[in-house]
């Protein structure tokens, strides 16, 4: 073959012959085997067809480049002479070699076709095993006792246009396994067994075909639907306090745009996702909690209740069974009833500095033996030991943050976390006794000294401090998004003793656009008193600094999960959590007012980026995008070398 190039002359001409070509069932060897030196016009004359007959077969993409090299620049064609039969040969005439380019390109489109189309027949196949595997599969959890709703429960049909579409991602292995028997349910009954899913498998299969696909297509179906209806779906958050996160990021990553697969239905809107603007904007779905873990801040703040469905019904009753499934079924009800009102909510996450690629701290998780205590005598010291970090990282703060006495609280009962939710209170309880009866282990300052907070562009922690000392004081510092901790702490503007005692004060709110501040120390339950925090209302974006030294950091946790922060060279580092979505939330029948306020900001409920300026809203997108691509887990999950760099004690080095 030769290397000369084609002009790109003639296309349209060229285009009609083969159009006419196949119109009339012609092949190529048929064309150029029976003819010899044919002009263009001869050609012309052959497959000239009115323009009204000749079919639409190629576009202007279709056509080769200025530049593009030509095959054919060389080629011969060889035909049996009539005479004696022999096979004779002739180099090619232009018009020949312009319709034998035409007929490369047709064919090249043909077998783009043909593998497209294998690789949706394929794809179907995947996912039609996908879903065989979903409608059967049960989590592997030794022997479960029998289901709580009954063994032959059956959820009641969903009547279209009747019942708002719905979804439901559900962690089976939440407090006492109550999201097992409702997926048992859900796979006996119609429409429920291809849209309740077990939220664990879905971020497990991501592959081609598997079940973030199919949780995809069913979340598209569901928008579909409810715009029929002029509303929004709605999705099912199932499991702990952190299961809301956990959902957010599965929504988000079965709508991220893939080039690999814009066959597939995933092309790039323009804004890196498969829906546009304004379908995140009319159609992302509301979320409602439903309570299947141990504190449950998350679904007791919304007004779905502090216990799963049936919880109370179960309790001294002959037939506990019905009464527990018949609550459920109410539960459910109300989620999917377009009497449920909607509302705003904030979330916050944690950013880089505005201008900075990647965050400057690094997070591990605190290690040990199950118990009292996880530390570990070293030289005659106890330390805490530290290992690389599990997923999640924090992508999404949806409820709390907070540093301090809490967060370590939270980082030693992750270590001797219960199957009951009872159970884990009490752990919860021992954790903190011995926190308080312990000495300080050298990871760790006296209190909070060493972190500093800013709120906007206001000090905040420590308080009434010039040189930013005064930190060793208070036990923990944090603000509330949403006006529950711990299943019994909520917080109200800061106010004197006599307001505190007789006054109505203004509750911390999740759609202020405001971060309701708290700081404790250890006589604040006395002060305050009791179980509520004083709050104070500040400006959105909070920056924590820490400048402990080398080998030492703080505890953070955010929505009930709990790392180690720290800098691997011992500099100061910075945590910045800056508010980055507002998200649509269904509230439910046992929403209280008076514990988290008036539910309407006077704002359409929408779901929208959170910033103040296009680049900031962008900025945002992009972080959420590589969050659910796993990008951040190498940015922020500090690797074996950071920890031994940082001067600190580590896994299987450490341990006894």
């Amino acid at each position: 073959f030769g290397s000369s190039h084609f002009s790109g002359r003639n296309n349209s001409m060229v285009d009609s012959e083969m159009r006419a070509l196949e119109s009339c069932g012609c092949d190529l060897p048929t064309l150029l085997g029976g003819h010899e030196q044919t002009s263009m016009d001869e050609t012309r004359k052959i497959t000239s067809r009115t323009d009204s007959d000749k079919p639409s077969m190629t576009t202007d993409s279709d056509k080769p480049s200025m530049k593009e090299a030509d095959s054919f620049a060389d080629f011969q064609v060889s035909f049996a002479d009539a005479a004696d039969g022999e096979l004779v040969g002739r180099r090619c005439t232009e018009s020949e070699k312009d319709i034998i380019r035409a007929y490369k390109r047709c064919w090249t489109r043909q077998q783009e076709q043909l593998q497209q189309k294998a690789r949706g027949e394929e794809l179907q196949k995947l996912l039609d095993h996908s879903r065989e595997i979903m409608h059967t599969k049960q989590p592997r959890i030794g022997s479960l006792p029998a289901n709580r709703y009954g063994e032959d429960a059956i959820l009641p049909p969903f009547e279209s246009g009747e019942h708002v579409p719905v979804l439901a991602l559900l962690n089976p292995f939440s407090g006492a396994l109550v999201g097992t028997d409702i997926l048992a349910i859900a796979r006996k009954s119609a429409y429920y067994q291809d849209r309740f899913f077990n939220i664990v498998d879905v971020v497990k299969d991501q592959r081609r075909g598997g079940l973030m696909d199919i949780f995809r297509i069913e979340l598209c179906k569901a928008k579909d639907e409810a715009k029929k209806m002029g509303t929004r779906p709605r999705i099912i958050s199932g499991g702990g306090d952190g299961t809301a996160s956990f959902a957010l990021f599965i929504i988000f990553a079965a709508l991220r745009a893939d080039a690999a697969r814009a066959d597939d239905g995933l092309g790039d809107k323009g804004n890196g996702f498969i829906w546009t603007d304004e379908e995140m904007a009319e159609s992302f779905p509301a979320l409602a909690q439903m309570p299947l873990g141990s504190a449950n801040d998350f679904g007791h703040a919304l007004g779905w209740g502090s216990k799963y469905p049936g919880h109370d019904e179960s309790r001294c009753s002959l037939h506990w069974r019905k009464h527990a499934f018949s609550a459920l079924k109410d539960w459910l009800g109300a989620v999917m009833s377009p009497a449920s009102k909607l509302a705003n909510f904030d979330v916050y996450g944690i950013v880089p500095a505005e201008g900075a690629q990647s965050c400057d701290f690094k997070l591990c998780e605190l290690t040990g033996q199950r118990g009292m205590s996880p530390k570990v005598e070293i030289d005659g010291e106890r330390h805490l030991v530290m290992k690389e970090a599990n997923l999640p990282v924090p992508l999404f703060l949806c409820l709390y943050f907070s540093a301090g006495f809490g967060a370590y609280m939270t980082a030693r009962f992750q270590i001797n976390r219960r199957k009951m939710p009872l159970q884990n209170k009490l752990e919860y309880a021992r954790q903190a006794a011995g926190i308080l009866l312990e000495s300080i282990p050298p990871q760790l300052n006296v209190g909070l000294e060493g972190l500093n907070i800013r709120c906007g562009h206001d000090a905040y922690f420590p308080p009434r401090s010039t040189d930013g000392r005064g930190g060793s004081k208070y036990r923990e510092v944090g603000f509330l998004n949403i006006n529950w901790q711990a299943g019994m702490v909520n917080g109200a503007e800061r106010a004197p003793l006599c307001g505190r005692l007789f006054s109505t004060r203004q509750p911390a709110k999740f759609n202020d656009g405001m971060m309701d501040m708290y700081r404790l120390k250890l006589a604040s339950i006395f002060r305050n008193p009791g179980l509520k925090y004083q709050t104070d209302k500040r400006e959105e974006g909070l920056t924590l600094t820490y400048s402990g030294g080398k080998g030492k950091g703080t505890f953070f946790q955010w929505d009930g999960e709990s790392r180690f922060a720290f800098s691997p060279t011992g500099d100061a580092f910075h945590i910045h959590i800056r508010r980055l979505l507002n998200i649509p939330v269904v509230l439910g029948p046992r929403y209280a007012p008076h514990v988290t306020g008036d539910p309407d900001n006077g704002k359409a409920v929408e779901f929208s980026f959170a910033g103040t300026t296009p680049s900031e809203q962008a900025r945002f997108r992009q972080r959420i995008i590589k969050g659910v691509c796993g990008e951040l887990n190498a940015e922020l999950i500090a690797s074996r070398a950071d920890l031994m760099r940082a001067g600190l004690k580590v896994e299987h080095e450490a341990m006894p």
